[in-house]
């Protein structure tokens, strides 16, 4: 993001539509840039090789949204899986979808600086095969006013299920 498109005090949702459009027309260039080498990594990595492909895709993104003041992974474990510099790998649910068509989805909690509580949390749907190494569909991006851990799985769920 040559010019970032976030500034101090937008909601979470503002936050995710600028991220939603961040996403639309890069992610299928970035699959095509990567498709190679990812493909052939695929066997040996199999899932793992989604985690490489989102390292390529994210830290531009999130990385403009962290200079504007907005922090995104909070308090990291050592046991911790962290992808794309803001994708707690313990902060997602994969339930719904075929072999081909699978969706994750992780919840990002927002914090700006000088606020004491969370801006909310935004939620990435990330679609992915195992059956071949495949991205069927963009990412989705939503925000969610939630922020313990409950409530953003049962909001995940809801948008997941329509519960």
């Amino acid at each position: 993001m040559a010019d970032s498109k976030f500034v101090p005090g937008m909601t979470v949702e503002d936050l995710a539509a600028v991220i939603q459009n961040e996403l639309a027309p890069q992610w299928k260039q970035v699959l095509e840039e990567h498709r190679a080498e990812l493909e052939s990594v695929f066997p040996e990595l199999e899932d793992s090789t989604y985690g490489l492909y989102l390292d390529r895709l994210l830290p531009p993104i999130f990385g403009a949204l962290e200079q504007a003041g907005y922090s995104v992974l909070g308090e990291v474990k050592d046991t911790d899986f962290i992808i794309g510099g803001c994708l707690n790998f313990s902060s997602s649910l994969e339930q719904w979808g075929p072999e081909h068509h699978r969706s994750r989805v992780f919840w990002i909690p927002v914090r700006e600086e000088g606020r004491s509580e969370p801006v909310g949390t935004l939620l990435l749907d990330f679609f992915h095969s195992h059956a071949g190494f495949e991205v069927p569909e963009g990412p989705r991006i939503t925000a969610i006013p939630a922020a313990n851990r409950r409530e953003i799985v049962a909001a995940v769920r809801e948008w997941k299920e329509g519960a």
